[in-house]
C-alpha cells in the first residue's frame, strides 16, 4: 500500500472516529458504556475514537451506528458537521 493511501485511509478514520465521539457524548454515553453496549472492550473501542488502527470490521461500524441511534451513513459522510 503507498503511502498516499495510507494517509487517506488514517484520514478516513480519524473523520469516522471524531463523529463516533460526538455522537457518543450528544447520547452521554461513556466510551465503556458504548464498548459494552456493543460488546467490544473499553481499550478497542478508544483506538477507534482516536483512529489508531489500521482497520476494523464494517459490522463493528454498523453496530456503533446502531448502538447510537444513527445511520451509518452519518459516521461515513465526507461532508463537515
Amino acid at each position: 500500500m503507498s503511502l498516499e493511501t495510507l494517509e487517506r485511509h488514517k484520514s478516513t478514520f480519524q473523520r469516522i472516529g471524531n463523529r463516533i465521539a460526538y455522537y457518543r457524548k450528544q447520547r452521554r454515553l461513556s466510551q465503556a458504556e458504548l464498548a459494552r453496549n456493543i460488546g467490544i472492550s473499553v481499550s478497542y473501542m478508544s483506538k477507534i475514537e482516536r483512529a489508531d488502527l489500521e482497520s476494523f470490521a464494517v459490522i463493528t461500524l454498523l453496530d456503533i451506528a446502531d448502538a447510537l441511534r444513527i445511520p451509518p451513513r452519518a459516521l461515513l459522510a465526507e461532508d463537515k458537521f
